[in-house]
């Protein structure tokens, strides 16, 4: 077992001890299959979304996806080109949120 994995296995014994890991949400239920595969960006988002808080580009893609909703009911060409436009301008502020955060991780 490597050093990390001990502190870790101790931390979890001691709280476990002291009754900090009962009552928990989810607690008796098995682990959700699709949870454990997971990515660590995945787990990041959905924990900071739990929090309340969602990164811009997160934000912008749920926008979008709106808005592409709203794009299939527009019957009018001129209204459906002036909203393609806004969807494609909060894409490229997506993209640029996804690009600064991915520079700010290396």
């Amino acid at each position: 077992m490597h050093w990390f994995e001990r502190i870790a296995q101790r931390a979890i014994d001691k709280a476990a001890a002291e009754g900090k890991l009962s009552g928990l949400a989810g607690e008796g239920r098995p682990l959700d299959p699709e949870r454990l595969r997971e990515s660590a960006d995945d787990v990041l988002h959905r924990m900071m979304a739990d929090g309340g808080f969602l990164p811009p580009e997160v934000t912008l893609a749920r926008e979008i996806e709106a808005q592409r909703a709203v794009l299939d009911q527009i019957e009018d060409e001129a209204e459906r080109r002036a909203l393609q436009r806004r969807i494609a301008l909060m894409e490229l502020k997506r993209n640029v949120a996804a690009d600064a955060r991915r520079r700010a991780m290396r």
